[in-house]
């Protein structure tokens, strides 16, 4: 027997029905089993809610109380004092300009590099900082 194009539908077409037939065959187990819990779940809420309506009001077990107890309050504060140094840093001017108002950067072959950067002189000596102001005076509370 020859594999041809026929016998390659029936062979697909077979192996679909057995797929549809088993997915279907599995819904029908879960949707059975789903009803049968359910049905048992009914069942046994009923004849609990039976016997709880038949009980003795004193046989029934009692929920314990919530007491709702106010509870002592205790505020702490802690005040922290932050040093914040601003400044240190130096300001320089653009580059400076040449007698014709063109900017002087020096020759093009020294742009971009490090060196002078095409200021002319000596750099100005970096700045101290400003001494830190005196923090405050600090609370302190009898807690």
């Amino acid at each position: 027997m020859t594999y041809d194009a026929r016998s390659r539908d029936r062979f697909r077409w077979v192996v679909a029905a057995v797929t549809g037939l088993a997915a279907c065959g599995g819904a029908a187990a879960t949707g059975a089993l789903t009803g049968m819990a359910e049905a048992d779940l009914a069942q046994d809420s009923a004849q609990k809610a039976s016997a709880a309506t038949a009980a003795p009001a004193g046989a029934r077990p009692r929920r314990p109380r919530v007491v709702v107890k106010e509870r002592p309050v205790r505020t702490r504060v802690v005040t922290r004092v932050v040093r914040v140094t601003v400044g240190g840093g130096q300001v320089s001017a653009p580059a400076s300009v040449s007698s014709n108002g063109s900017p002087n950067s020096g020759p093009s072959s020294n742009q971009g590099r490090s060196g002078n950067n095409g200021r002319s002189g000596p750099r100005p000596a970096p700045q101290a900082p400003p001494p830190a102001p005196e923090p405050p005076p600090t609370q302190t509370s009898g807690s």
